[in-house]
């Protein structure tokens, strides 16, 4: 084939791969951007950093020991992180603090970390989450499971539906 023929074909392939690359462009994911820029130095994991080394006052995030504002501590430098990547932590370790706990309490006797039960064995559907092998509503299920009282099984809710819908771009 004349090489004139192969180059249109060439420009449409590498406009199509870009078009591919940037719509399966995904947000950050808030678990392993934790791990690896701050699991190696803290612990491996956001849940237990969260309840050993932070405390939330005035609607903000410190350091337990350091006293220094996380935002700011992150925005300095620390972690080497984007905006968008320090946004994105802030989110997640408010988030964590703000579970209180619950699925770390009452839920690891049986289960790995949520995340990883999570999307391992849940999904959302109809908006609604649901067992992936069992297909039963989780809301439900909870209310006879895991010794949960009945305002942590709407927490529990929420933090294992977080776990599978990425974070949103403000």
């Amino acid at each position: 084939m004349p090489r004139f023929v192969w180059l249109p074909i060439l420009f449409v392939l590498i406009f199509w791969a870009g078009g591919i690359t940037g719509a399966f462009a995904q947000a950050i994911d808030p678990h392993q951007l934790y791990e690896q820029r701050c699991g190696s130095c803290h612990t491996p994991h956001a849940g237990d950093f969260v309840h050993n080394s932070l405390v939330r006052f005035n609607a903000r995030i410190f350091g337990r020991e350091s006293r220094r504002e996380l935002r700011e501590f992150l925005a300095s430098g620390h972690g080497k992180m984007t905006p968008d990547e320090i946004e994105t932590m802030i989110t997640h370790l408010t988030n964590i603090l703000q579970s209180g706990g619950v699925f770390k309490n009452k839920c690891t006797v049986c289960h790995d970390r949520a995340v990883e039960f999570a999307r391992r064995k849940l999904f959302i559907k109809n908006g609604e989450l649901i067992g992936r092998y069992t297909n039963r509503n989780v809301e439900q299920f909870l209310s006879a499971h895991g010794r949960l009282e009945t305002e942590e099984i709407s927490k529990m809710v929420e933090v294992l539906t977080r776990q599978l819908i990425p974070p949103q771009k403000k």
